[in-house]
């Protein structure tokens, strides 16, 4: 009995067509630059470049302004 369920299950998944939404495949990456001229070696998610740019700022000392975070589109 619960093979033919576990069958059935399984036939009626093959035969669905993939109509679920595709999920971007590239996920945005980000950048940052600062008023100084320095900028991002690199792209990266968005916490992550936050935080660089927020470590940037914590290395130039106090005044310094905070870089800002851009998203980057490689196209």
């Amino acid at each position: 009995m619960i093979k033919k369920i576990l069958r059935a299950l399984a036939r009626a998944a093959s035969q669905q067509p993939d109509s679920a939404p595709k999920r971007h495949s590239n996920p945005m990456i980000y950048r940052w630059r600062c008023e100084c001229g320095a900028k991002s070696r690199g792209s990266d998610t968005k916490a992550d470049t936050e935080y660089n740019a927020q470590r940037h700022q914590w290395r130039e000392g106090v005044g310094h302004p905070m870089p800002k975070v851009y998203a980057f589109d490689e196209a």
